[in-house]
């Protein structure tokens, strides 16, 4: 799949740079075109410290149980 990338690039200080240069690129993208690249941070973040992502806390199920209240 090649999708057309546009990358802005700036050369300075880093105080000078913009504080959000991108908000407006993430708030055109869909839900889960946002939820996918916060997912491949998680796995890069797995990858980088060594860490099997099987063990990532996000993995977890979750349930429970309660009495229904009548």
């Amino acid at each position: 799949m090649n999708r057309k990338r546009d990358i802005k690039v700036w050369y300075g200080k880093i105080e000078d740079a913009e504080k959000y240069p991108a908000i407006n690129y993430w708030r055109q993208q869909p839900d889960d075109a946002k939820f996918a690249v916060a997912w491949q941070m998680v796995i890069d973040a797995h990858s980088i410290k060594g860490e099997d992502l099987r063990e990532s806390r996000l993995q977890r199920t979750v349930g429970g149980l309660r009495p229904v209240k009548r």
